[in-house]
């Protein structure tokens, strides 16, 4: 089976999960949004690039000690180096799907523990070549897939609202040793650190209705 094939699968699949009314029984389920920080390999040490990220989660069992969590994301990833006069800007733009484990550690604190499989959307890499400022489009130009390892933490602030941080580690490489980021030849992974907050969807449903 090819990669779209498997792909597209994937995500028909998670998207039935999501709506499957079967499924949605114990209503816990609803928005995430929040930031991010984020460098790859290669950059240097300060090179980190502010994005955010927004979408939906859906959780299995959450009233158990050990229980599943499902995210679809967009987030913002890459690398800055913020200096006008000699560019090394990474724009990267991914629609995410993690899938990980939640182990209730108290009645508030929840560590997470997943993989999280990723598709890339589009972006750029600005630079500076000659003085002159260059932009170059990396679609075609990275790896159409990412896999990133994550582990978090997440504390419920009520029935409804939960705040959390979670640290992911790619391990696929966004190009080979002979790449267009890294002058040392380092491999180019992305290396992503957020910061959130969640909603249930009837909480939202709810606060719509009041201003209704």
């Amino acid at each position: 089976m090819r990669i779209k094939e498997v792909l597209t699968f994937v995500v028909l699949l998670f998207f039935w999960l999501f709506l499957s009314a079967n499924v949605i029984v114990a209503q816990d389920y609803g928005l995430k949004g929040g930031m991010t920080v984020s460098t790859i390999n290669g950059q240097g040490n300060s090179s980190l690039k502010p994005g955010l990220q927004l979408g939906v989660y859906k959780n299995f069992g959450a009233t158990e000690k050990l229980f599943v969590q499902m995210e679809a994301l967009f987030t913002q990833k890459g690398s800055w180096n913020w200096d006008n006069q000699n560019q090394k800007n990474i724009n990267l733009y991914y629609f995410d799907f993690a899938l990980m484990f939640g182990i209730l550690i108290d009645e508030k604190f929840t560590i997470n523990l997943g993989i999280q499989p990723s598709v890339f959307l589009g972006g750029n890499y600005k630079f500076s070549e000659d003085g002159q400022e260059q932009n170059l489009s990396l679609l075609g130009e990275v790896s159409a897939m990412d896999y990133a390892t994550l582990f978090g933490l997440e504390y419920d602030i009520n029935d409804d609202f939960t705040i959390g941080g979670r640290f992911n580690y790619s391990f696929v490489p966004l190009q080979s040793y002979d790449n267009i980021f890294a002058e040392n030849e380092e491999l180019p992974y992305s290396m992503v650190f957020q910061l959130y907050g969640k909603v249930k969807m009837e909480k939202v449903l709810n606060m719509i209705k009041r201003e209704e």
